[in-house]
């Protein structure tokens, strides 16, 4: 599948008269993919950087930046449980959430962690440090906005392609 997306990307940029140095690139050097968006050119949005919001508490920030460090390349299936671990060492929620499913994770972290619902339903505008719940496959998935993508148990540059239930943060006070 990702294969497929890479191949798809490729094709995109090879269709807009993107040099073939640049497109090898691209996928590896960061440098070089900023100086290419940085002309002005079309840029997917999940290739844009993603939004930092200061209304975000810092703890959620640091949260992504754990799970996207401790994120494996493939997903392992324990992407709750990954998600719970980052929130929990970047001291986002004092004690660990219990529930046992993904798609739980929306009604756990407004109820006893004091997350509130943000507006919006892409994924790709979602501030840095943001919880996305999305529902689907029996136990849903959840997923943490970061810098350069999302990260749960896996790292990835695209969102879930799961219904979204909602993105969800704690707010500064």
């Amino acid at each position: 599948m990702v294969i497929m997306k890479i191949k798809l990307l490729l094709a995109f940029l090879a269709f807009t008269g993107v040099s073939n140095s640049l497109k090898a690139q691209a996928f590896f050097d960061d440098s070089r993919l900023n100086a290419y968006t940085a002309t002005g050119a079309w840029t997917p949005r999940y290739l844009k950087p993603a939004p930092v919001d200061s209304r975000i508490d810092p703890s959620l920030i640091r949260a992504s930046k754990l799970a996207e460090q401790h994120a494996a390349p493939r997903s392992i299936l324990r992407c709750w449980h990954y998600v719970k671990a980052a929130l929990v060492d970047a001291g986002a929620v004092r004690s660990c959430p219990t529930t046992a499913y993904a798609f739980q994770a929306a009604d756990e972290l407004v109820a006893r962690h004091g997350f509130v619902k943000l507006r919006g339903n892409d994924p790709y505008s979602a501030p840095v440090g943001s919880v996305l719940v999305y529902s689907g496959h029996g136990a849903g998935h959840v997923e943490l906005r970061t810098a350069h993508g999302f990260a749960s148990d896996y790292r990835s540059i695209w969102a879930c392609r799961f219904h979204l239930i909602g993105i969800y943060a704690k707010l500064v006070s």
